[in-house]
């Protein structure tokens, strides 16, 4: 990058913030300093402090550490109208923004473009009082209770909260993003961090509200909300780029923007970059994956042709099965130490545990069983008829590749693996992730996304315990949820092979539904 007659401050804060023909070792300098909060994004009489936004005011501050940066997850401004909507990044500026339908930007034709919900006081002490103890359960060191002058991470009582005094954003991210809220009641005061808990807290599931709460949306420029909710009781806010507003009845609004963690390829502004903007699925990927290539996954060590895949139960409630039922059109192999059997095409075979062993049931007779893993193959596709999904093509959902059958831990369920192609497995993924209507260049965002995170999540092996790679929900990527299509297929083949890469390594290409006008930084999401 050339720059004359400036100042060397002026030429290395431009680099820093465009990310523009910068080199890695300036990216990871940059994120240093945002950390020590020294970056020149700072300006006089503003809360941004790096690439967060202070807004503590009068309140002690926590010690909770920033996480680790990842440099091709970054900020984007996809804003049309207004362009830059913060000038100081006070709460009341970004309160106007949430609430502000009219506003245009890339990929503003989704209902969650900005969404409101509304909590009595006596709602919204309902839902912290039990969402905060769960929370506070199952991520300890993310939820701090202010105790003796600190904020500490102690177990957080019954009733934490009593009644409601305030709510308070603490931290967000230069996007907006919500980093870390306080709450305060009769009984206590607590910071919840990250971006996550942000929507669990205030998740408005009927257990924790205790009556129906109504979700409205607005696509942007929009004089008003849409008259018909477009969600009831989510137990997970949209997003965490959203403000809270107290009226003086003492009820609260909750104002926001976007549907998903706010990080990667907003599917919703690939629709609308491609359809209407003119971009190919390349430069999408060039503007939601910083410093990254595209390059045939052949080319990576390490990554076997093979996917192995985790079936979750209807719902994708767990991964535990009490029972796995299968059909065919064609024959059926089923093979283990202790025996084989081989069946006939249209033949129904259930699989049920009893005292520890896998039982093989065909005709409600028992044909086989073991402790051992069972493989089963057959000719044609195989479809799993204990399980619902939202496939209409089939009667049940109906999958490539063989599959495992393991004993689940405790030897009372069943865990349930297919093994299949990468290239056909996306056949499945792509059209469960997007819909057709996005069009072929998304399609083909999509399909490399899918890909690439396919990619990494066999490096990384995380379930390796569990026998599989990853699994078929949105904890990994969602797998034979609705009907294949020929647009979809379309997509995958025409990016056959290519994933995205980072300094030589498939990277962590995460996706999600809809921006708020704005991407984060990765690092102040998880």
């Amino acid at each position: 990058m050339k720059i004359t007659k400036m100042k060397n401050t002026l030429a290395i804060s431009f680099c820093l913030l465009a990310f523009i023909g910068c080199s890695s070792t300036s990216k990871q300098d940059y994120y240093k300093r945002v950390e020590q909060g020294k970056t020149a994004t700072t300006s006089r009489g503003s809360n941004l402090k790096g690439d967060r936004v202070d807004l503590y005011g009068g309140h002690k501050k926590d010690n909770l550490p920033i996480a680790n940066s990842i440099p091709y997850l970054k900020y984007v401004n996809d804003m049309e109208s207004p362009k830059n909507p913060f000038k100081t990044y006070s709460e009341s500026e970004f309160l106007n923004f949430y609430k502000n339908t009219k506003a245009k930007g890339h990929g503003d034709t989704s209902s969650y473009w900005r969404w409101k919900l509304t909590l009595t006081r006596n709602e919204m002490s309902n839902v912290l009082n039990k969402n905060l103890v769960s929370l506070a359960n199952r991520r300890p060191k993310e939820v701090l209770t202010y105790s003796n002058g600190q904020w500490i991470s102690k177990k957080v009582p019954l009733n934490p909260i009593g009644e409601v005094t305030d709510i308070k954003v603490l931290q967000r991210g230069k996007s907006g993003l919500v980093i870390k809220l306080m709450i305060k009641g009769t009984r206590g005061q607590y910071i919840v961090a990250k971006e996550g808990n942000v929507r669990s807290v205030l998740g408005v599931s009927k257990n924790s509200v205790n009556s129906t709460v109504n979700l409205y949306g607005a696509k942007g420029g929009s004089s008003s909300y849409l008259d018909r909710p477009i969600s009831r009781n989510p137990s997970l806010l949209p997003s965490a780029f959203l403000s809270i507003e107290k009226s003086g009845n003492g009820s609260y609004n909750i104002y926001g923007g976007g549907f998903g963690h706010g990080a990667g390829v907003p599917q919703w502004s690939a629709m609308d970059l491609t359809k209407n903007k003119g971009y190919s699925y390349k430069k999408v990927l060039d503007r939601y994956y910083a410093d990254t290539r595209l390059k045939s996954i052949k080319s990576v060590g390490g990554i076997n042709e093979k996917l192995k895949v985790g079936i979750m139960t209807s719902g994708f409630t767990t991964i535990d099965h009490t029972k796995v039922s299968m059909y065919s059109l064609g024959s059926i192999k089923i093979k283990s130490r202790d025996g084989n059997v081989n069946l006939n095409p249209r033949t129904a075979v259930d699989f049920v545990t009893k005292d520890g062993f896998t039982q093989v049931i065909v005709g409600g007779k028992l044909r086989l069983k073991t402790k051992n893993y069972i493989s089963v193959t057959s000719n044609r596709m195989i479809s799993l008829t204990n399980i619902k999904r939202n496939v209409k093509n089939y009667t049940h959902p109906t999958y490539r590749g063989s599959f495992e059958i393991r004993l689940a831990k405790g030897g009372t369920r069943l865990n349930l693996i297919n093994e299949i192609n990468l290239e056909d497995y996306l056949l499945q993924v792509v059209p469960s992730e997007m819909p057709k209507s996005f069009g072929l260049e998304a399609l083909k965002v999509q399909a490399v996304a899918a890909r690439t995170y396919a990619a990494k999540d066999i490096l990384r092996n995380r379930y390796a315990k569990s026998g599989f790679h990853i699994l078929d929900s949105t904890q990994s990527q969602v797998y034979n949820n609705l009907d294949e299509n020929e647009l979809a297929t379309a997509a995958v083949k025409a990016t056959k092979g290519l994933i995205l890469v980072h300094e030589n390594k498939p990277i962590d290409a995460k996706y999600y539904s809809t921006s708020s006008g704005f991407n984060s930084n990765a690092h102040n999401v998880w």
